[in-house]
């Protein structure tokens, strides 16, 4: 049975697991499953956000129902499947982003090390080792730097100040 609060047409908003909040219209919902299609107003005109929840797990949903009945004729609007490649493209290229600076049997520490480091120089993994700025490499334990040949050993000189200070703040 469709819950009130997912009726077909209906405004709503509340909260999604991981925090964050969502509002829109109710543009479907399939009871086998739990799942709600939500629309709201896309930022270019006349296109719109799509987003697909499970209704249990949504908190503090507030519905509003719409003044006149729900037009449900189960027409779908367009899909601009341009747009949908290049904004699946991007997520891809985001996630082998993120997913480049995990490093892969590094421990713990190293890891924070890394993602410590990350946030305010060009960082990538070498195997087990951290490259900063293609210029200076800092092995396992990770409390020294070198400098790569042909680079600038102002580089190794900078990043080992980051590098003690990190750690410092990291408590290691």
């Amino acid at each position: 049975m469709v819950s009130d609060k997912w009726g077909i047409g209906h405004s709503v908003s509340g909260v999604m697991p991981n925090g964050e909040k969502f509002s829109g219209e109710v543009f479907g919902y399939d009871e086998a499953t739990g799942l709600v299609t939500v629309r709201a107003p896309g930022n270019i005109g006349g296109t719109h956000d799509v987003r697909i929840v499970k209704a249990e797990a949504c908190t503090d949903v507030k519905s509003i129902p719409p003044k006149t009945p729900a037009k449900t004729d189960g027409a779908m609007p367009a899909v601009d499947d341009t747009r949908c490649k290049k904004r699946e493209e991007e997520n891809i290229k985001a996630a082998q982003a993120r997913a480049a600076n995990i490093g892969v049997g590094v421990t713990q520490e190293a890891q924070d090390i890394f993602d410590a480091l990350a946030r305010t120089l060009p960082c990538r993994w070498a195997d087990r080792d951290i490259v900063v700025m293609d210029e200076v490499v800092i092995g396992a334990p990770y409390s020294t730097c070198a400098g790569v040949a042909g680079g600038d050993p102002r580089a190794v000189e900078r990043v080992q100040k980051v590098l003690a200070n990190e750690k410092k703040k990291l408590g290691l």
